[in-house]
């Protein structure tokens, strides 16, 4: 008999074993694999929340600072020294996570700030298509490093914004306030137009926008909902690049301070208040050149009284604006004599080469003096102070004691050229029947003078600025010295034009047929015949705005009624304009409503357009106004 042996059986239980124990060592492995995932998991999970925190954290250390250079070029027009901003870092109150901040090369506590050189570029960006203007460049860095965290991951952020200025004349029209657009006859706009408000556009003739059309509020093809005229004869405006018209855009604005309305901007062209104005300290900082006042060559007024017939205006007052100067303020000595000879007074010119006279009855300037005339829109008489350009040109370009040379001459610590602009105040006072105001005459030419001290710097053109509203009698800057006589009358060539610009509560044209003395409160339309008349300048004035005052609407005039008009114009006289279109603000003293052809002028045929002379930085008219954005370029993290 064999006896089984019980081998088998105990392999067989090994064997189990072994399979238990294999699988036991890989759900061990498998756990401890799962586990370790989950751990690391876990870890980058938690550190990609904190880069994601560090970054938010060393972005809010950019904006910190860009929120700061924004205010202070916008509402200041200027930006503090780098180190100033360096020191700017987040303040931390009621964070979850606290940080530590540096500028990202190891300097804790700070902020990494580089603020380029100033350069001139047509490229601003996409915002501002087709625009040029000065850029610095200003590059924002910021590290932030989590406290008291298991892993300090950190984050770098840094940014790049564009502190810049756009010449505010680049625009062929600019809006500050709701703009209106209801043209009777075809108008082709060759420039960038912008507003900071609504367009509302009904074109009843062909209208063809040639480059960009934006507005912060909506571009409507709609009829300003004031506008008296009748509804019918729509005609769609038409948009040669694509993508045009653009609603909903950010507002470009020339603060006074930190106010932008359209009233307070009226600043601009106004005498500043308090001790903000010229002579004083504060006028020649760069917030004081904010107002045009503090900026003019020659600042020219009247006293309230001895008006027109008062010997031929001795109530005007001159003075030489040089802020390098020692005495920034010189009173310019009268340059026109009335002498007495024999009992008789005889008008002597001082330009005829008198220095010293005596016997004097009575003197004045030969380039201003005050005039009267009626304006029909305003139902007023105007008592203006007049300035003849062609003798101004005369004045400047004498070198005789009392002659203008002497202000261009390199011998005074001037601003690096002659004599451009003017500022008007007239001290008459507004009333129901009088409106004071300003009038250039005789502007056909402007102003060229060259520095006979030896510099060779010659300046040319002319920018002239009231408070009150200004007139233009017949042509107004069509040559050059150098160009043939009326080389630019009636044509669109800007070839033979000086930089120039007129800035006022309103703007008028008169023809070179207008006649103060028969032109009266009973002169019809139809005996006031216009001519033909040429406008080179860029045209910034205040406007009287749409709307209904006791169930009657009042429209603006729109676009095409913004140069004003007292004659009988007609299809056969051309009102000719180059320029730039300008409006920032109410109108403050010529605030009569806009009326339909027939009552207080017929309209011209009108050839309107965008002067490129403008997109030349050295051909820009003197005191252009300029729009100081933060422009944003590059955002990046590291």
């Amino acid at each position: 008999m064999r006896i089984p042996h019980s081998s088998d059986s105990r392999d067989r239980h090994g064997y189990a074993l072994m399979i238990t124990l294999c699988f036991l060592t890989v759900t061990l492995l498998t756990l401890s694999s799962l586990m370790w995932w989950a751990s690391s998991n876990g870890r980058v999970t938690q550190q990609n929340e904190l880069f994601t925190t560090s970054e938010a954290a060393a972005e809010a250390g950019t904006e910190n600072v860009v929120a700061t250079i924004d205010r202070d070029w916008t509402y200041g027009q200027t930006l503090q020294a780098a180190s100033v901003y360096a020191a700017m870092i987040p303040t931390e109150t009621n964070w979850p996570k606290q940080f530590q901040f540096s500028d990202g090369s190891g300097n804790a506590n700070q902020t990494g700030v580089t603020i380029g050189t100033q350069y001139y570029t047509n490229q601003l960006g996409s915002s501002f298509a087709n625009l040029s203007g000065y850029v610095q460049n200003c590059t924002i860095t910021s590290m932030a490093t989590p406290q008291n965290t298991l892993y300090p991951v950190s984050a770098t952020v840094q940014q790049v914004v564009n502190a810049t200025i756009i010449p505010l004349f680049q625009f062929a029209i600019f809006y500050n306030m709701n703009m209106d657009v209801s043209p009777g006859q075809p108008m082709n706009i060759g420039g960038n137009v912008f507003c900071n408000a609504t367009i509302w556009m009904w074109p009843y003739a062909a209208m063809v926008f040639s480059n960009d059309v934006e507005a912060v509020g909506n571009v409507t093809n709609q009829m300003e909902p004031y506008d008296q005229q009748s509804s019918s004869g729509y005609t769609a405006p038409v948009y040669t690049e694509t993508g045009q018209p653009v609603s909903g855009v950010d507002s470009l604005t020339l603060p006074i301070g930190t106010n932008n309305n359209p009233s307070a901007v009226e600043g601009i062209i106004n005498i500043p208040p308090g001790t903000n104005g010229a002579p004083n300290s504060w006028a020649y900082s760069t917030n004081g050149q904010m107002y045009l006042f503090n900026e003019s060559d020659l600042i020219i007024s009247n006293s309230a009284y001895g008006l027109v017939g008062a010997k031929g205006g001795t109530n005007i007052t001159i003075w030489y604006q040089d802020p390098n100067n020692a005495t920034p303020w010189i009173q310019i000595s009268n340059d026109f004599y009335a002498l007495k000879t024999g009992g008789n007074t005889n008008v002597v010119n001082q330009l005829s080469g008198i220095d010293s006279p005596t016997n004097v009855a009575w003197s004045s300037f030969t380039f201003v003096t005050n005039v009267s005339y009626y304006d029909y829109r305003e139902s007023d008489t105007v008592q203006a102070v007049q300035v003849s350009v062609t003798n101004l040109s005369i004045w400047l370009n004498n070198s005789n004691a009392n002659g203008g040379m002497q202000y261009n001459r390199t011998s005074y610590n001037d601003k690096g050229r002659g004599i451009s602009s003017i500022f008007v105040y007239n001290n008459v006072p507004l009333t129901t029947s009088q409106l004071p105001a300003v009038r250039l005459v005789n502007g056909t030419q402007l102003p060229s003078t060259t520095d006979p001290g030896g510099s060779g710097r010659t300046t040319s053109g002319l920018t002239v600025v009231t408070p009150q509203p200004l007139y233009v009698k017949g042509n107004y800057n069509v040559q050059t010295a150098t160009s043939a006589a009326l080389a630019s009358a009636g044509t669109a060539n800007t070839t033979f034009t000086y930089p120039a610009a007129l800035m006022g509560d309103a703007i008028t044209v008169l023809s070179s047929s207008w006649n103060d003395a028969n032109y009266t409160a009973s002169t019809s339309v139809n005996s006031r015949p216009a001519a033909s008349t040429t406008v080179n300048a860029a045209a910034l004035e205040g406007i009287v705005q749409s709307t209904n005052v006791s169930g009657q609407n009042y429209y603006s005039g729109g676009i095409e009624n913004f140069l004003r008009l007292e004659e009988n114009w007609s299809s056969s006289t051309i009102l000719t304009y180059n320029g730039s279109i300008v409006v920032m603000f109410p109108s403050i003293y010529a605030t009569s409503f806009w009326q339909v052809p027939g009552n207080y002028y017929n309209p011209p045929t009108r050839h309107w357009g965008f002067d490129v002379n403008f997109n030349t930085p050295s051909k820009l008219p003197p005191l252009t106004p300029e729009f100081h954005k933060i422009i944003r370029y590059t955002w990046k993290d590291t």
